[in-house]
């Protein structure tokens, strides 16, 4: 065989190769959708491409063009108890996603899911059962495309 046909072969199986781990690329988001014990992990792991996130008064806005994994978005630690609103705007165009809180003793709870039939432009009002301790929200997703989430903190 020829050196032509040897660096064609082998640009061949690259290629085949990056297709692979492409494909299988958010494999891990979906697996981990819904499993309690790696939402919990302080550590967060995702894959995203055009992200942008930033304070708007009262709240955040996050804007991803692809998401897959789990992100922490917002971490408070409080002293006693008490329940906050939250006016939540989610939406996207591929995929399935959702907010979740988790609280001081380690409890997740899915705040808002959302996939393109369930979106919304509009807000909904969310109440959260803040206990003493870390509370955090992350958003947790697989094959996510142009998500648009904007969350408003109405605490007493």
């Amino acid at each position: 065989m020829d050196t032509y046909n040897m660096k064609k072969i082998k640009m061949v199986l690259i290629g085949s190769l990056c297709l692979l781990f492409a494909a299988c690329s958010n494999d891990f988001a979906k697996q981990e959708y819904d499993s309690t014990e790696k939402i919990l992990h302080q550590k967060d792991h995702y894959a995203k491409e055009f992200s942008v996130f930033h304070s708007i008064d009262g709240g955040y806005s996050l804007t991803v063009s692809k998401f897959d994994g789990r992100e922490t978005l917002w971490t408070k630690t409080i002293k006693e108890n008490y329940e906050m609103e939250i006016d939540v705007s989610f939406y996207l165009s591929r995929g399935q996603a959702k907010i979740v809180h988790i609280d001081g003793s380690g409890t997740v709870t899915t705040v808002i899911e959302c996939s393109p039939e369930t979106a919304t432009d509009e807000f909904v009002t969310k109440t959260i059962s803040l206990k003493s301790g870390q509370n955090r929200l992350k958003i947790v997703g697989y094959d996510c495309e142009d998500i648009d989430l904007k969350m408003l903190f109405i605490e007493p």
